[in-house]
């Protein structure tokens, strides 16, 4: 016999923000796997296409990443001619990274299925309620 969730737990917005949440984890990572990307992939080419050349501690703060991560996704990246990165010449502490045109290339393909992924994972809500859903959304983070 199937179970249904608890009615005392669906009554509770955290729990059915998570549950909304660990589902569109699934989809969207589900969708970067095929395209050959992880979501921190997704995170670092999409801060760079708003930062340009940046630093990359900078970098991790723009893509909310731990500096770890962003030094092993980075480096990826890197492997994977999508970045590239260099000493910074004026603090030889700092590294720098940039997108390439593979780079920029793969961020609109990423762009792309991100987009795909809204649809899908909000096709039960009207552009509307998807909007103020959003800015609902905005101000909890």
């Amino acid at each position: 016999m199937a179970h249904s969730v608890s009615p005392r737990l669906e009554r509770f917005p955290t729990w059915c923000l998570s549950q909304a949440s660990a589902r569109s984890h699934r989809v969207l990572h589900g969708h970067l796997a095929q395209a050959g990307a992880s979501a921190y992939d997704f995170r670092v080419l999409a801060a760079l296409g708003d930062l340009g050349q940046t630093s990359q501690a900078e970098l991790g703060r723009a893509a909310a990443l731990d500096r770890r991560d962003v030094t092993h996704t980075a480096r990826g990246l890197e492997a994977r001619h999508l970045v590239s990165r260099r000493r910074d010449p004026s603090d030889a502490r700092q590294t720098l990274i940039e997108l390439t045109g593979a780079g920029r290339s793969m961020l609109e393909r990423l762009e792309s299925i991100v987009e795909d992924v809204q649809s899908e994972v909000f096709a039960p809500l009207t552009a509307t309620q998807r909007e103020t859903f959003l800015e609902l959304l905005q101000r909890l983070s």
